[in-house]
């Protein structure tokens, strides 16, 4: 090997070592930082709390009851009193559960509120002595019908238009379908609805004209008239006086729970004249073997939205109804009390400041379960969440690990590679020295 290609291979192989060498600085850094964080999630495994299950005696205390005959009684708490008082020596909170005639109002979703169309006849010649009927045509060839006249202290004058001219309406189609079976139920051949006249009053009712009718000189104003009859399959009962006991007793606690509801409109309590009912205007209905009552501003806001014939209660709100039952409830009192003590300091009898028996106390531990469960659902989410953490740190070291060992691998690989470039930086360099030493003899000689 020539003298430069030497010098160059030695270069080559120097500037090899030290990029090596700077390779295995880098990894070095690598593997301190994965040291690092490895040692970080170790401290966090050191900081994590070890769940503790709830124990049963922590939720576990003593209670005291007393029974009066009627109700089973808990002494809920105690205070001291700190005046000097022969009679009583605590001020005592206490109670009992107790059945208790309760009104209800809840709203109904499905079936709602069924009505029945009434058709009313009202005879023009009755309400109106020898009206005037006129007939015109307009230029469509299109009959009306203008019924006019006085009844001596108002002027009537109403033009009823045919059936093919009044506008698509389903209240309209309701009330024609409603005279239409009223006249099938009497016997009459069913009119077809081009034998309608009719307009719309301001109220929104419809009012008609049968043709035959009219070319007998004898008009006839039909209207139809819905009222409320059943709500889904129960048939409604409007309340009439005098009212049965247990009627008037029901509707008498539903008004004084619930004196803002509808109810109010039609009933009203108060102690000296007991439940007042005009005898209009409230209905009651069974359901479930139960009865209960609604009224009519209820029914007609939950019918308001009924258009379409046939389908009674599509879309319609839901219907507030009424009830009244015996209802579980907590009857919590607070009064001053004479506490007797026995040898163990556990209280043995109470006297309370508005009776005058002595009542013996049971003692007995009672456990509040509720509370209890409650720890026990936060005690196994935190076992959960306890275990993810541990799962969660040792996939994170193993991940570490694994980074490790592979940094592990490449500076070994680095450390072989350093040797073999030693070893050869050391054979070049002796080539190099033997060629200065030939060189210098040569020119020597």
């Amino acid at each position: 090997m020539g003298m430069a290609a030497s010098q160059a291979r030695y270069l080559a192989l120097t500037a090899r070592k030290t990029n090596t060498e700077y390779e295995g600085q880098q990894i070095n850094q690598a593997r301190t930082a994965l040291a690092n964080q490895s040692a970080n999630l170790f401290n966090r495994l050191l900081d994590l709390k070890v769940p503790t299950a709830p124990k049963t005696t922590d939720f576990t205390e003593l209670q005291y009851s007393y029974s009066d005959g009627d109700n089973e009684s808990v002494i809920d708490s105690w205070k001291q009193l700190s005046s000097a008082d022969p009679n009583y020596n605590y001020v005592v909170n206490h109670y009992y559960y107790s059945d208790v005639y309760t009104g209800s109002q809840k709203l109904l979703s499905n079936p709602q509120v069924t009505t029945k169309g009434e058709v009313k006849e009202d005879r023009i010649n009755a309400r109106i002595p020898a009206p005037t009927v006129e007939y015109e045509t307009d230029a469509s060839g299109n009959m009306r019908i203008k019924v006019s006249g006085s009844d001596g202290t108002k002027t009537y004058s109403n033009v009823y238009v045919p059936f093919k001219e009044l506008p698509q309406d389903k209240k309209l189609d309701n009330a024609i379908k409603d005279i239409q079976d009223a006249k099938v139920k009497a016997g009459v051949p069913e009119p077809q609805k081009d034998d309608f006249y009719g307009y719309q009053d301001s109220t929104g009712t419809w009012h008609f004209l049968l043709k035959e009718d009219v070319q007998k000189y004898d008009p006839i104003d039909y209207t139809t008239e819905y009222k409320p009859s059943a709500v889904g399959n129960s048939p409604l009962t409007e309340l009439k006086l005098p009212l049965e006991k247990d009627t008037e007793t029901a509707l008498s606690q539903i008004i004084k729970d619930l004196p803002d509801s509808n109810l109010k409109d039609y009933l009203s309590f108060n102690p000296a004249d007991g439940l007042v009912y005009s005898g209009q205007g409230v209905y009651s209905f069974e359901m479930a073997g139960k009865t209960y009552y609604t009224c009519d501003k209820d029914l007609y806001n939950s019918m308001q939205t009924q258009h379409e014939y046939g389908k009674p209660i599509e879309g319609q709100e839901k219907l507030a109804y009424y009830g009244a039952s015996m209802v579980r409830q907590k009857i919590e009192e607070t009064n001053n009390a004479l506490i007797e003590t026995d040898g163990n300091g556990r209280f043995k009898s109470v006297k309370f400041d508005n009776d005058s028996v002595v009542y013996s106390l049971n003692t007995e531990t009672v456990t509040d379960e509720a509370a209890y469960q409650d720890a026990m659902n936060k005690y196994n989410h935190d076992v959960a969440e306890y275990e993810k953490t541990i799962a969660d740190i040792n996939a994170k070291t193993s991940i570490i690990q694994q980074e490790d060992r592979t940094l592990e691998l490449r500076l070994k690989q680095l450390d072989t590679e350093q040797n073999a470039l030693k070893t050869e930086m050391e054979a070049v360099k002796k080539v190099i020295k033997d060629n200065v030493e030939t060189t210098f003899k040569t020119f020597s000689d």
